[in-house]
């Protein structure tokens, strides 16, 4: 296939490897990448505004591809609850960046900016004032201050950004929703909040659930407990593709945001994916529906 000899290079994936279980997902988000990378990176912009925002896509776009291709590395070499936690960042990462283009502009990115900013200084001014009284107070307050220098220097960049792009006093702009629960409801995908999004919350918060479904196997036989591993591997098979479906989302929503509307070959990517979800969907203790366990849209 195209993308996976170049996929296991990169990452030094055994010759030998099977690689069965990730190469739609290989060459699906490979190739939906490249896409959008080619796509926007050929815009000429004419406003300042539209560079500062392409440029911003891009680079988001990159460090969703580089999760989702750990989250398939980690798959395939057997680290499956390692996949379902960088499945988790791949999906918020997409829904976050699909809010961003199809709801927002240049403001709304600026929001998005600062709102890290104001809550990593909220986090440090209240780790300051809770080591007032102790031993190492003046050692830790060091390093406080100078992070808080970083904060101030990208805060005089956002600022700089708003007057070259004139982005200032602009009224009734889409804002950027602290809530990510928010954001899935703005773009239509509220239930992906539920049925993906938070399923995966399990591996990424080391939370009970596992261990209990582990605990509960130690009194089955060793058939049953096989039966259990299986399945737990091939829901974070299943878990992993729905993820690629996000991420190719995000990327057909951003390439829209500039005039790309023929994205059949972005909706090639996503079938495949979609398809290679309800194959595996049973094995995944998924219940059987109509929409074969995932849904279409």
């Amino acid at each position: 296939m195209g993308y996976l000899p170049g996929f296991r290079k990169n990452f030094r994936l055994d010759p030998k490897a099977d690689l069965s279980d990730i190469s739609i997902a290989v060459e699906a988000i490979c190739k939906a990448y490249e896409i959008a990378v080619s796509y926007l990176g050929e815009i000429t912009p004419q406003e300042n505004s539209t560079g500062f925002r392409i440029h911003s896509i891009l680079h988001l776009l990159g460090r969703v591809s580089e999760h989702a291709q750990a989250m398939l590395v980690a798959l395939i070499t057997s680290s499956t609850t390692s996949s379902e936690a960088l499945a988790r960042i791949v999906v918020e990462g997409s829904v976050n960046l699909t809010y961003l283009v199809s709801k927002g502009n240049a403001v709304t990115l600026v929001r998005f900016y600062r709102a890290w900013l104001l809550e990593h200084n909220r986090k440090l001014s209240e780790w300051k004032s809770n080591i007032e009284n102790e031993p190492y107070r003046l050692r830790v307050e060091s390093m406080i201050g100078e992070r808080q220098l970083l904060v101030l220097g990208l805060e005089a960049y956002i600022n700089q950004v708003e007057d070259h792009c004139s982005l200032k006093n602009i009224q009734s702009v889409p804002d950027w929703p602290r809530s990510l629960f928010k954001r899935f409801e703005a773009i239509g995908r509220q239930t992906d909040y539920y049925e993906s999004y938070h399923r995966l919350s399990g591996s990424s918060h080391i939370s009970g659930e596992d261990t209990l479904i582990w605990l509960l196997s130690l009194g089955g036989s060793d058939e049953q407990q096989y039966r259990i591993k299986a399945e737990a591997d091939a829901y974070a098979t299943m878990m992993t593709r729905i993820a690629c479906t996000f991420f190719i989302d995000a990327i057909t929503a951003s390439v829209i945001a500039y005039g790309r509307f023929e994205n059949a070959d972005l909706r090639a990517c996503k079938d495949s994916l979609v398809k290679a979800v309800a194959e595996i969907a049973k094995q995944a203790g998924v219940p059987s529906s109509d929409s074969n366990g995932y849904p279409s849209n």
